[in-house]
């Protein structure tokens, strides 16, 4: 049996947005309390929950809507926590001078890191990715499972740097909701 690496996405954050059109600087600062805070008290998908339990190792960032999620998929059990599995940074064109709603930015930013992933183009949160990669694959021994609950975009770059080191995909269609399970067979 090959060894497996699951990749969670975090529970619904507890930040609430006003629904205000915000300019670029608003936009850093919404990212900033969403990354201050933690998750609401929903119950986790039963796809995460089952993936929890068989894992032998659990990992998560070091936000606190990470932390509160693996803590909640697996209340009895520790999980090493690391800094490398925190979400992208926000980065918006330093032209645009607009008001648009959050999820526009959001739009903005998954159009800029899905050219980055494609291209394999060197930025900080490819070469991050890779780091992070080395570090879950450190941890995930042969014939064992690992989960680790990290952040929709920066998910993305851990997709495409496990499979670039072999690593196969063991779904058929990308889920980008809060607590979708992403998983992966090693080479």
């Amino acid at each position: 049996m090959a060894a497996r690496i699951h990749l969670v996405r975090h529970g619904v954050s507890a930040h609430v947005h006003d629904g205000s059109w915000v300019n670029a600087e608003r936009a850093r600062r919404f990212v900033e309390l969403y990354d201050a805070a933690g998750i609401r008290d929903e119950p986790p998908l039963p796809e995460a929950l089952d993936a929890a339990a068989r894992a032998d190792t659990l990992v998560a960032s070091t936000l606190p809507r990470a932390i509160e999620s693996v803590r909640r998929l697996a209340p009895d059990r520790d999980a090493d926590l690391t800094p490398l599995l925190r979400e992208i940074d926000f980065e918006s064109p330093e032209w645009l001078r607009l008001r648009l709603p959050v999820g526009v930015w959001d739009v903005m930013g998954h159009a800029i890191y899905t050219y980055h992933i494609m291209r394999r183009r060197p930025t900080p949160a490819l070469e991050r990715a890779r780091e992070a990669t080395d570090w879950l694959l450190a941890r995930v021994k042969k014939d064992a499972t690992l989960l680790a609950v990290t952040h929709g975009g920066f998910r993305r770059f851990l997709l495409a740097t496990l499979v670039d080191r072999g690593w196969t995909p063991e779904f058929t269609r990308k889920t980008y909701h809060n607590w979708s399970v992403w998983s992966f067979r090693g080479p």
